[in-house]
């Protein structure tokens, strides 16, 4: 769940290295009760190499150090907290007390100011690889979002520290959308973010440090514990993918990469009972009646946290979390989280048995504390365990990597805002201006130069000026180990963009639509133009949310309604007489096939008449305006979306990446879901 978008309406205005604890882990791994497990075929017009060579070359290190905010230079508080202790957890302990950190006050990603709690540790952690020179280093930050700006300042300090001859390799920064760490998108403290640029930096070069003869095993399996969509259509992609890597002269561990798809946001919107001290601290914090609460400001990694505990001491090595196609909405929320036994096993991970159990300090499946954190996490180690019990080792014939860039209209007026305000990342966005009627490309696209303008609706009611650019460029990549390969993703994907449709899609809507008629696109009028895993088939293909970019959620054209608001219209006109002519398709909202007309063509812009101002200002502020004052029913994923023409411009640039042409939506192979009890 992206954070809500701050300042739109009456809202006010919002060198040294530094290592803390890198480390490389070693061990053995083992594992236990078999989970459900299949490998991944799908269409394809790029298959993967048939050419194995039988010796491998490959050279692979981990490292990995703690990104949390610093007291006294260090991050020694964390021996005090209390941290995934297993049968021990006490479901409502939040961790340990910081009256203050080094850097100040530090937000909360997708929680409340001033994070107060520390309860486990966060952490980048970074796989090297290289094999006969071709390299490629792949980075997990436990960060909400970390937007491509951001990403390259990081890989800029990085390369400033390696060794010339990998100065130039891909750096491929991503964050595991945690929604418990300090906020790197919104509400930056810029010494933090700083400090965790250099901490990542120094995690890479430490990783390059690390490099040793290795081994690879991959597997692709199936895995549900803690899995829910909460926006229909109801789409899941449940597939669990591996990657590990030992090293082959005395079989320590390097690494293990762990690819699934869920928000790490299992107690978000949570308030922790019988928080100690809990009014002494209010007051020492200054937070009055209204504000005394512990909800929201304390730092965890979430499940994968819980993952990459419960995976080192099983002797896995350095764990990079990797999450997928997470978008719109999947993640634990409505979903039955149960004490997994013998009399009440994991099943299906989606409908809990006859007489289960909830975790420890709840009443009911969906309860809301660090428990069920811990359940989810701790089943879904067990799935990477068992699957790795049978994995069958590979050989990785190359280090490849290739990317695309694409430019994308930036229809959401809101981020514009945001930027022009420097609220919204780290470093200050790059925004264009490009030529009407012409292709997107470098030659028809230039920098605004962080120019500003006044906005005739926003600026009287913010008192705050938007940027010029209304056009951003971003970037889909593809690394290629072989068998093996990764997709990074700009955003928050949904499974259909990833995975196709089932093949009862269509014909029985009832299934994946659980709100009333008519909120969404349904059935054949659910249009998109293809999905990620047509275009590219491997053994193994791990397809990466928020891939060193972060633009929010990606909701295709024909599914967007975009808020009708009378303080956005002109004098006079009212949405309902809008609706009531046919010059808007919904009473409160208009639908962004128009709007994505009216904006790429002005004689369909003119063919309005004296409606045209109207329209044009509904498509304009519809985004922005009706997150602050009440989106249409179950759409709130628009308000934090970039724009409608993403899913578009990310499947052309898809197919140019991957040498690919082809369409559809529908996956035969994709067999939709079974669940049995009616999700929230």
């Amino acid at each position: 769940m992206m954070k809500q978008l701050r300042k739109v309406v009456g809202l006010s205005a919002l060198a040294t290295l530094v290592i803390v604890g890198v480390s490389c882990s070693s061990g053995d791994s083992d594992g236990s009760e078999k989970t459900s497990a299949t490998t991944a075929v799908v269409d394809s017009t790029v298959a993967p190499d048939s050419e194995v060579d039988s010796d491998s070359s490959l050279l692979a290190g981990s490292a990995s150090a703690s990104v949390l905010p610093t007291v006294n230079g260090t991050t020694d508080y964390l021996s005090e907290a209390p941290g995934w202790n297993g049968a021990t957890l006490d479901p409502n302990d939040i961790g340990v007390y910081v009256e203050s950190f080094d850097q100040g006050s530090v937000d909360v990603g997708n929680g409340s100011d001033n994070a107060s709690w520390v309860h486990d540790d966060i952490r980048a952690t970074a796989l090297a690889l290289d094999n006969d020179g071709e390299r490629a280093i792949v980075v997990a930050v436990d960060v909400y979002l970390i937007i491509s700006g951001d990403s390259d300042e990081i890989v800029r300090r990085a390369r400033e520290l390696l060794p010339e001859d990998w100065q130039e390799v891909p750096i491929l920064i991503n964050a595991t959308h945690n929604h418990h760490g300090p906020d790197s998108v919104f509400s930056i403290n810029d010494d933090w973010y700083s400090h965790m640029a250099d901490v990542v930096a120094g995690v890479v070069v430490a990783a390059v440090a690390d490099l040793r003869p290795a081994t690879a095993t991959a597997i692709s399996g199936e895995h549900r514990f803690g899995m829910n969509d909460s926006r229909d259509p109801v789409v899941f992609d449940p597939r669990l993918n591996v990657l590990n890597l030992t090293s082959s002269v005395d079989q320590s561990a390097i690494a293990t990469v762990v690819q699934w798809s869920a928000h790490p946001e299992v107690t978000l919107g949570w308030n922790p009972p019988d928080v100690p001290n809990l009014d002494a601290i209010c007051l020492e914090k200054g937070w009055d009646a209204d504000s005394c609460s512990a909800e929201g400001r304390y730092l965890t990694a979430d499940y994968p946290g819980v993952l990459r505990e419960r995976l080192q001491v099983a002797g896995f090595g350095e764990i990079l979390y990797l999450n997928g196609a997470l978008g719109n909405q999947v993640g634990p929320g409505g979903s039955d989280i149960w004490n997994v036994t013998t009399a009440h096993p994991i099943g299906d991970g989606w409908n809990a048995p006859m007489g289960a159990e909830p975790v420890a300090g709840c009443e009911d499946l969906r309860c809301r504390n660090l428990a069920r954190t811990e359940a989810i996490g701790a089943q879904l180690a067990q799935a990477v365990t068992d699957l790795l019990d049978r994995a069958e080792a590979i050989t990785i014939s190359k280090v490849a990597f290739k990317t695309e860039s694409f430019y994308t209209n930036l229809t959401n007026i809101g981020f514009r805002l945001l930027i022009a305000d420097g609220d919204l990342a780290w470093q200050d966005p790059v925004l264009f201006v490009c030529e009407e009627g012409l292709p997107k490309t470098d030659a028809t696209c230039v920098s605004d130069n962080r120019e500003l303008e006044t906005d005739p609706v926003l600026t009287p009611l913010t008192d705050s000026e938007i940027r010029v650019g209304n056009v951003l460029k971003t970037r889909i990549s593809f690394l290629d180990l072989g068998s093996v390969g990764f997709i990074f993703m700009p955003g928050e994907i949904p499974p259909e963009l990833v995975i196709g449709l089932p093949e009862d899609f269509d014909t029985n809507t009832a299934k994946y639509y659980l709100d009333a008629p008519g909120i969404h696109a349904e059935g054949v009028d659910y249009e998109f133009p293809g999905y990620l895993t047509l275009l590219v088939e491997r053994d193994v293909l791990f397809t990466v949310g928020l891939g060193t970019e972060a633009l929010g959620y990606w909701v295709p054209v024909a599914e967007y309604r975009l808020k009708c608001l009378e303080i956005a219209l002109p004098v006079g006109v009212t949405c309902a007489d809008l609706n009531a002519r046919g010059i808007i398709e919904y009473p409160d909202a208009v639908g962004g096939l128009t709007c994505k007309k009216i904006t790429d063509d002005a004689a369909a812009l003119a063919a309005y008449g004296d409606d045209a101002a109207a329209v044009a200002a509904v498509c304009r502020y519809g985004q922005a305006l009706g997150r602050e004052l009440g989106e249409p029913e179950g759409h709130y994923e628009e308000t934090n979306a970039a724009g409608w023409d993403l899913v578009d411009d990310m499947w052309d640039a898809a197919t140019r990446l991957f040498g690919a042409q082809g369409s559809g939506r529908i996956n035969p192979d994709n067999p939709g879901y079974t669940i049995q009890y009616p999700p929230n």
